[in-house]
Parts: structure tokens; sequence; C-alpha cells
């Protein structure tokens, strides 16, 4: 007797035979038509079930009814174990008996030939000899075991039927047995579709609600706080740790419910577990972590048991790894799904890491900004204030020099000889240029600072009031001096100051540059929605590689014509801002020995809102 046997009681139930029906002790057979009627019932509640044990409910009683059997239940196979999700009238210890005996069991027949297995009677068949002692202390006589097998015929398990008196299976039992399995596989793949379609639901609510809560901050502390925190509780992990990656050399860690005996130290790259998932872009899954290569005393210690490390990995690059394990008190190992979920999870969170980290930088290239903004602000007053203080210290001395000189040169003061009329003259000349100067800047720092003027304006009006003074100039210097104004000008918003000294700057250089026998020409159109001004001179021009500087403040074109013309070179730097506050625009072209001409274009709007002076 092996010793399987020898644990076991034996209990052989006493041989019954049928007899004539109507016998109260007789058991009473269910008829073909029956089974059917039965069967028909069975295919709506298996339509019907939703979740397995709903499922196992219909099959079971199904079986019982069908077959006229006392007991049933499903076993499920696998390469590595059996299982029995249901059963009926069946004791535990014979279940578990069966599972790990189950290699030796009549049943195990179906994963070489998935056909039923009819065992008439388990003291006469020789196919129960290795588990008879077990099935005889169950006390059932007869069973029938049919194969669940899917779509593609692959195995799932078997439903296995058993009757307590020696009455054996029929034909018709067998043909009604194999329809319930086959309806049992088919409705037990519905029921897994419909568990999958709601685990991706409940997976999908759990993803958006971590998605929106890792939008809802920018601050990366609490980022990874959540992450851990979320991610542990919906895998059921005991403890976690999250490693970021601090310049691809140190990894620092966040934990989540770690030991207290735990002290964590940042790891230089290439050590630990955490390391290798960053390198490989890969998850690790260790089900019994001491027997792991990389295991460290400290975890075994506390009794880490399972371990799952899912990268952080946004736009092809790793920024950490997300740990999470089990202890001895909970030897659960993690699922696919569980793991799946992690790796998720961990997508999501290396864009939200990702994010915070470009929102923390640009939040600190803001704030230097704003620093360097402000400053520039402080230094711009102070150069104002400057100015200030400069033209209204000097404006006084300058103008009792020039005023001295001018007295001087006229002979008011006395003859003066040839040799001292030369140096008044060079002196009125030099304080005259200084005084422009002063002017300049004061106007330059007006465009700057002070509100413009909203009043309307006729340039037309205005250019005629200033052509007596520009016909004298251009007789003085043998300049012919020609005008095309429009009739019908439109009137314009402006500064009517601001915008007499931009036709001032523009027609003194044209006369300034512009050699005896030549012309200016001054034109005045209105084209669409802006008025035009055209200042053209045929002097020297402009090399091309310097147009794109005569607008800086201070430039001037090359030496020769500051030696020759003299000047501040604020002159088109003032025309320019000037036009700009205007919402205007002003452009250049020119050619060497040819000429020179600027268009000045301002906007007609009479939306444009009046803003009171000050």
């Amino acid at each position: 007797m092996s010793q399987l046997e020898q644990t076991l009681p034996t209990r052989h139930p006493s041989p019954t035979t049928l007899r004539a029906s109507g016998s109260k002790s007789e058991p009473t057979l269910t008829s073909p038509d029956q089974q059917q009627a039965l069967l028909m019932q069975t295919a709506k509640a298996l339509l019907a079930a939703t979740t397995p044990e709903d499922l196992w409910t219909a099959v079971l009683t199904a079986a019982r009814k069908s077959l006229t059997a006392n007991r049933a239940a499903i076993f499920f196979y696998d390469e590595e174990r059996t299982t029995c999700p249901a059963a009926e009238g069946l004791s535990p210890e014979y279940i578990m008996a069966l599972c790990e005996n189950a290699e030796i069991a009549p049943s195990s027949r179906l994963r070489q030939n998935p056909e039923p297995i009819i065992i008439q009677d388990i003291y006469s068949d020789g196919r129960t000899a290795p588990l008879r002692p077990i099935m005889a202390a169950e006390g059932f006589h007869a069973y029938v075991a049919f194969p669940l097998l899917t779509a593609e015929s692959t195995l799932l398990g078997s439903l296995i039927t058993y009757r307590d008196q020696p009455i054996p299976f029929t034909a018709d039992d067998v043909a009604a047995g194999q329809t319930l399995a086959h309806m049992t596989a088919l409705a037990l793949h519905n029921v897994q579709l419909l568990n999958e379609t709601r685990l991706n639901l409940i997976r999908e609510q759990q993803l958006n609600e971590i998605t929106r809560t890792l939008g809802s901050t920018m601050d990366l502390p609490t980022i990874l706080g959540q992450v851990l925190r979320m991610t542990a509780d919906l895998t059921g992990a005991d403890a976690g740790l999250l490693g970021l990656v601090i310049d691809h050399q140190i990894m620092t860690f966040y934990p989540h419910n770690i030991p207290e005996s735990i002290v964590l130290r940042p790891a230089p790259r290439g050590r630990g577990i955490a390391w290798e998932v960053v390198q490989r872009g890969e998850t690790v899954y260790v089900e019994d972590y001491p027997s792991y290569h990389l295991a460290q005393p400290k975890w075994i210690k506390v009794g880490v048991k399972a371990l799952m490390a899912v990268p952080l990995t946004a736009a092809d690059t790793c920024l950490g790894v997300l740990v999470l394990f089990n202890l001895d008190n909970n030897r659960r190992r993690f699922t696919d799904r569980q793991i799946a979920l992690a790796e998720a999870i961990g997508r999501q969170a290396a864009i939200a890491i990702q994010h915070a980290r470009m929102y923390a930088e640009a939040h600190q290239r803001t704030t230097a900004l704003r620093n360097a903004l402000a400053r520039q602000a402080e230094l711009d007053d102070l150069k104002n204030k400057f100015i200030q203080t400069v033209s209204h210290e000097l404006r006084t001395p300058l103008g009792i020099i020039h005023g001295h000189a001018e007295l001087m040169g006229m002979g008011a003061l006395g003859e003066l000889t040839p040799r001292l009329q030369g140096s008044v003259d060079i002196i009125s000349r030099r304080v005259r240029m200084l005084i422009d100067l002063m002017d300049d800047l004061t106007a330059m720092l007006a465009a700057e600072t002070q509100e413009l003027r909203r009043e309307e304006v006729q340039l037309d009006t205005l250019l005629y009031a200033m052509l007596d003074e520009y016909r004298l100039q251009a007789d003085k210097t043998n300049i012919a001096l020609h005008t095309d104004i429009a009739e019908n000008i439109p009137p314009i918003l402006g500064d009517i100051t601001h915008l007499r000294r931009v036709v001032d700057n523009l027609v003194s250089n044209a006369f300034k540059f512009t050699p005896s026998e030549g012309a200016v020409t001054l034109r005045l159109l209105s084209e669409e929605n802006q008025v035009v001004l055209e200042v053209a001179d045929t002097g020297m021009g402009i090399p091309e590689e310097q147009l794109g500087r005569i607008f800086e403040r201070f430039y001037q074109v090359n030496s020769h014509s500051k030696r020759q013309h003299g000047g501040t070179g604020l002159g088109l730097a003032l025309v320019k801002e000037i036009v700009q506050s205007h919402r205007g625009d002003v452009s250049v072209t020119s050619e060497l020995g040819a000429g020179t001409t600027f268009r000045i274009s301002l906007p007609v709007d009479n939306l444009w809102p009046m803003i009171p002076n000050k």
C-alpha cells in the first residue's frame, strides 16, 4: 500500500443495483428531453452571467440536474498546477488531494486526448487505482470528466460530475455533458472578456485620475510623493522608492513607507537594481528578491520578497526608476496587470517630472530675466536723470559762451584781428554743435519718457509752413528744392512738435550731404490708409553694408563725412523713435554717387484713442 493510501481512511459504500422505476430509494434519471430543456435554460443563465461566481453557480446547478449527479466541480489546468475554482458536494480535503495529485488522476489524460473520460465504477476501473483510496473516502461511485475547450481547441480544464450510486452514465448523459462543457467554455471566455474590459476601464480611470492629479501641480517633490503613494495603493505594494537621475551620474531616492531601519543614500551610476533598470530601459521583476544577484543585505534583512522596478521614460530618455516591493508578511506576487499598470504610471510620471523640470527651469529664467529687466529699467532711469541733469547744467553756460562768442564775432566788443576772428568763429561753431547735441538728447529723452500728444495734424499744412525756411537754405547752398505735395491729404493723430523735428532732421540731412548744383525733393502723398513722406537727395549716397546701422544712436556712415559735415549721430535715431512712437515706419534706399531717399509712413486711424496731455 502506498503512503497516500495509508494516510486516507477507506470507506467503501454498499453497492446498489438499479431498481424498478418508482422506488423511493432510486434516483430519478433525467430523460433526454428534460436534459435538452435544462440545457436551454442553462444557456440563458450562462449568457446572463457577468462574473465567474455567477457562471460557476449556473454550470454546477445544470450539471447536477441534467446529468442526475450528486456532486460537480470545475478544475483548471496550467503548466504548473491544477486549481478548483468551484465545487458542490466535495470536501476540501478531496479537492486539495486531487489538485496535488492531478498528474496521476484519470482526468490527466485529457491533456493528451480531450475526449470525455467516463468512470462507471471506481472500484473496477483500473484507471482509478492510483487515487482509489481518496475517491472511496469521498464516497462517490462513478464520474465523468468533460474537457473545457476554447474555440482554438486549447484545454482550459474540466467539468466533472459525480454519482454516489453505481448508476452508469448513458450516451445521452455524455452528449448532454459535452454540450454543457462547450457552453461553459464559451461563457467563460465571454466572462473573461467582460472582466478584461472592466479591468481595462478601471485601469484607464485610474490612469486618468493619476494624470489629472499629476497635472494639477508643477512642484516636483509633490509629484514624486503622489506617484509613489498612488502606485503603491493601486498595486497593493507594501512600500516603494522613486529614484531620480541627477546629471546622469547620481540617483537620489524618495521613499514611501520604507522601514525605519533603512537609510537611503544617493547611488552612483552603475550600482544596484535601480541603475540596471535605467541603463536597460526595461522593467525588472524579481519574485524572490533574496536570490537575486543584485540583492542588497539591508533589504533582505527587512524582509523584501517580491520586487518590481519600472523605468520612468519620456521621449526616449530614462529619468529614473519606480521600485515597488512586498515584504515577508505580504507574500503576494505582482501580477502582469499590476506590472503593466505600474509601467503606465511610470510613463505618465516621467512626463509630469519632465514638465515640472522644464517649468522650474523656465521659472528660473523668467525670474532672472525679470531681475535683468528691472535692473535695465533702473539703469535707464539713471541714464535719463543723468541726461536731464547734464543738459540742464550745461545749457546755461553754453548759452552764455555762445552769446559772448557771437558778440565778439560781430565786433560788438571791439575789432578783432583776422587770427582772433578765426578762433572766435571756431568757438561759435563748436558751441553750436554742443547746443545741438543737448537739443537732440533732450528730444530723444522726451520721445522715450514723455507721453506724446495726440492731436489732429495736417502734414501738408506743416510742410507748407516750413518750406520758406528750406528755400532760404537751398538758395544759400545752391541746391534745387522740389516739392510734390498731393491734394486732400488726410489728417493723422500725433505730436506736431515731434513730427516737425522728423521733417527738419531729414531735410537738414538731405541738404548736408547734397553737393552744390544738386537737388532735394519733398513728396507727400496718400497710399491706402497711410500718409507717406519722402525726402530724396542727389548726394553721395550710403554704402549698402551700412544701411542697416544708420538709425543707431551716435552711428555715422564714415569718418570722412563726419569731418566734412559734422553732426552728433543722433538725428536719424531720433527720427526712427518718433516715427515708431506714432505707429509708423521708416525706411531708406540709397545708391552711392546717386543719392538717398528716406520714406516715412504714418497710419491714418481715426479710432486711435486720444490721450489727454500731461
